[in-house]
């Protein structure tokens, strides 16, 4: 390896260096996440007839409201959802901001008639110490609605922490099961870990084929927590018969919590990519539903289904070399698992940053206890100031490491914006069949084996001339191009010659 290869081993291994402090997991100034106070809001706009107050400037409420709930409106069919702000100035700074506080609530109450109001601290209420709980205890018998504080200033914790603290909260909106309850709900199913934001496919089709499957062995949906559930639901949701899992590390937290106080059993696995990981979501479901036997016709009747083309697919794929894209650090170890186990490549995980281990433990430890260790390249343009998904430095280190790589026997799973030069598949961009489940591992396959059928075609030049402006260092405006380039390609790659570009596959 070059003096550019930062690491390069199995992720056990960096797992042992990180934890015995060996190598730097401090993510660098440029490589920020969102704040607590971002990433409550995320799962708290998720929840349907609910107004969030944000007890703060005025620009906090902008932030949530045109990235959260303006998107979720339009990806679900809801009505639009006001976020409400109470538009601390200096003054408020200074003396308080607790009467406008309450004035607020009162407001919303009467103007909106929501199920529940949210009301989310700021960083600038959270220094100066505004007593919200306070004010929202002495309103609570004035008004019609539910009412919860939500304490997510962003200075006060990770990005994380936002998440795993409105999952364990919301649990204080559910009511305890009953005996009737729960025969009455003996054969449902919480879908939790999910969350309303701009992954339009999250809530969309991905979540959409796991009802299907769970319907499809003759269970119901109690409720998606949070994506676009209602208040009616999430009171009854403990007592269902099983909390199934969207994704581990963020639904781990609302799932354990259900557990241990009300005893709603946890189905807990990794991302449902693949055939391996979506029979063993299945199957967990099915225990607590006792319905393995229906289980097992539903998986026999999917595969079967997909059978014939996947088993054909898979003989072009097996053997070849899969580059995926690490700075999703769960979405890259699920996209893995279902790599080696169902197709039998041969996946390398980059840019995965050091800081991954501790913020995913969840993920890792399940991948690394069903037997999987796959390879970690970290190069240095991943540690460098930049934007780490991808630029300039990272792609000539890929490069390098790679030599004179076969077109044909290597795929990259990242960015429709990420090294134009390999065979590409981009997961975001499939935005009209599901990812999820069977059909969505047929999609994927056949994806890869396209994307290697075309490697002798280049990529548009164009492309590359957007990522990486000649006489510039870095990456150029990816992040707004790549939401605007996920909307418009149909499929999972760009082809030159092709405009918007489009898979050859049905």
């Amino acid at each position: 390896m070059g003096d550019y290869v930062e690491f390069y081993g199995h992720l056990s291994e960096l797992y042992r260096l990180a934890k015995e402090g060996k190598i730097k997991t401090a993510l660098q100034g440029s490589h920020t996440r969102p704040c607590k106070f971002w990433t409550a809001m995320k799962i708290v706009s998720g929840i349907k007839n609910a107004i969030v107050i944000t007890h703060g400037p005025s620009g906090c409420a902008y932030g949530v409201k045109q990235a959260y709930k303006l998107t979720n409106c339009r990806n679900s069919g809801s009505m639009y959802e006001p976020v409400i702000t109470t538009n601390m100035t200096e003054k408020n700074v200074i003396y308080g901001g607790e009467n406008e506080l309450k004035g607020a609530i009162l407001e919303v109450d009467k103007k909106y008639c929501p199920d529940v109001i949210f009301v989310a601290t700021s960083c600038a209420t959270g220094i100066i110490g505004d007593n919200v709980d306070a004010v929202v205890e002495k309103v609570r018998n004035e008004i019609s609605a539910e009412i919860m504080p939500i304490h997510c200033e962003g200075f006060a914790g990770e990005y994380r922490s936002g998440f795993d603290l409105v999952f364990r909260q919301i649990a204080d909106l559910m009511d305890p099961p009953t005996p009737e309850s729960r025969a009455e709900l003996a054969d449902t199913v919480n879908i939790v870990g999910g969350k309303m934001g701009p992954e339009r496919t999250e809530v969309d089709t991905d979540v959409k084929e796991l009802i299907r499957l769970i319907e499809g062995m003759g269970a119901r949906i109690n409720s998606v927590i949070a994506g676009n559930c209602s208040l009616a639901e999430l009171k009854r949701a403990p007592s269902a018969a099983v909390n199934c899992a969207l994704c581990l590390d963020i639904g781990y937290a609302i799932g354990t919590e259900m557990l241990q106080t009300f005893g709603t059993p946890l189905n807990s696995t990794i991302l449902p990519y693949g055939i391996s990981a979506t029979e063993n979501w299945l199957r967990g479901a099915a225990i607590h539903l006792k319905r393995e036997k229906e289980a097992e016709a539903l998986i026999q009747e999917e595969y079967n289904s997909i059978k014939a083309e996947l088993e054909e697919t898979k003989k072009h794929l097996a053997g070849k070399l899969a580059i995926v894209e690490g700075h999703d650090a769960v979405k890259a170890l699920a996209i893995v698992h279902m790599l080696e186990r169902d197709f039998a490549m041969r996946p390398v995980i980059f840019n995965f940053h050091p800081w991954s281990t501790e913020a995913r433990k969840t993920s890792i430890d399940y991948l690394l206890e069903t037997g999987l260790d796959p390879k970690i390249l970290i190069t240095k343009g991943t540690l460098a100031f930049g934007k780490y998904e991808s630029m300039r430095q990272t792609e000539e280190e890929l490069l390098n490491y790679l030599g004179g790589f076969d077109p044909q026997a290597t795929v990259y799973f990242g960015s429709s914006l990420s090294f134009p030069q390999i065979p590409l598949v981009d997961l975001n961009a499939i935005l009209n069949r599901p990812r999820f489940g069977y059909r969505g591992a047929l999609k994927v396959a056949k994806c890869i084996k396209t994307a290697l059928d075309y490697a002798s075609r280049p990529r548009s030049w164009m492309t590359k001339r957007m990522v990486f402006p000649e006489n510039a260092g870095g990456l150029a405006s990816a992040q707004s191009l790549t939401n605007k380039l996920a909307q418009d390609l149909p499929d999972c790659t760009v082809y030159a010659q092709r405009g918007k570009g489009r898979c050859s596959m049905s």
